[in-house]
């Protein structure tokens, strides 16, 4: 069956996922809008939006107008735009509530009133905050940080809201659906992107490793699921190539149960490929997030697996590290915190 999702509206999309996920969605034939505050400016996806398939509007999901006008023109809407990290979040907590909260909302409401035929809300795995065992979608979540409370709450009112329209339509063919939002549970990203960051574990270590010659590993025993940030973005084209019934108010764990590791494991990694350099271990972690995540149904369901593994999105960043890319100390613009 032909794909009746021609366009997509990227709500985030010169960020570290979202340039990733445009540029995917562009060579996958998809019709691109990236809404983005270029907080980090436009610099790095200059070529993509040169591209015949792909503009840009510079605008902030807290303005409820431009919302529902950019929402209004795209089959699909995909909200990327958040602060996004604790550090962040606790930095500015006022704008983490407009932007967030508030601002998710505006989009929330506007896929509801334009009946978009597909939502994806980028939510992430730090809602389920510390717990034992393997945690699946059904698992209950411990948010424990501003980050994932805001992202938790987001996560219910999208429920609250798809319960309140389905139950509106019921009796009514699927395909007469008000909206269909899907909710990605993200796992923690590392690679190489377009807008790179050096704010989360892999990718700060390795440039530590290959800077500072020392890998610095704060407690060690905590539990992370890792996913590639390109393999992260593939997760939203497998989305919008899903049939309405698979993925039509569901959530998904976004990431491979190989790359589930302890912080201590992804040290050792690391220092394989810089056998020079010093593990450091450092008692207490300022990070209490501790979770094992499992990510069997996007597999199963959806089809999707990881191409990437830790070690060859290592060996990438190392490559562009060394090569002078990033000079020598970190810039702000390559952290969010």
């Amino acid at each position: 069956m032909e794909n009746s999702i021609k366009s997509v509206l990227v709500m985030g999309g010169a960020g570290y996922l979202g340039s990733m996920l445009t540029e995917q969605l562009i060579k996958a034939g998809f019709k691109v809008t990236i809404f983005d505050s270029l907080l980090f400016t436009d610099n790095h996806i200059k070529d993509l939006i040169e591209s015949e398939q792909c503009e840009l509007i510079q605008g902030d999901i807290r303005d409820s107008k431009s919302v529902g006008k950019a929402v209004k023109e795209h089959d699909a809407v995909i909200l990327l735009s958040a602060l996004v990290g604790e550090g962040a979040c606790d930095r500015d907590p006022d704008d983490t509530v407009s932007v967030n909260i508030l601002g998710s909302q505006n989009v929330i409401e506007a896929c509801r009133y334009y009946k978009t035929k597909r939502f994806i809300f980028a939510s992430t795995d730090s809602c389920y905050g510390i717990q034992t065992g393997i945690l699946t979608e059904l698992s209950g979540l411990n948010p424990i940080s501003l980050y994932a409370e805001s992202k938790t709450l987001i996560e219910q009112r999208i429920f609250t809201a798809f319960h309140e329209d389905t139950q509106k339509t019921m009796g009514v063919a699927r395909e007469s659906y008000p909206w269909n939002p899907t909710i990605l549970r993200m796992g923690t990203l590392y690679g190489l992107s377009r807008r790179m960051r050096f704010d989360l574990v892999v990718n700060i270590l390795t440039w530590q490793a290959a800077m500072s010659g020392t890998i610095p590993i704060y407690g060690g025993d905590q539990w992370r699921p890792l996913v590639h940030v390109r393999d992260a973005a593939k997760a939203y084209l497998a989305v919008l190539n899903a049939p309405d019934e698979l993925v039509s108010g569901q959530v998904f764990n976004v990431g491979s149960n190989p790359q589930n590791i302890q912080i201590k494991d992804l040290g050792k990694i690391i220092a394989k490929e810089f056998p020079e350099a010093q593990t450091e271990f450092v008692p207490q972690s300022p990070d209490l997030r501790d979770y094992h995540v499992d990510f069997s149904k996007i597999n199963s369901t959806l089809g999707w697996e990881a191409d990437w593994t830790i070690s060859k999105g290592i060996k990438e960043i190392k490559e562009s590290i060394l090569s002078g890319k990033f000079g020598k100390e970190i810039l702000p613009i390559y952290r969010n915190s």
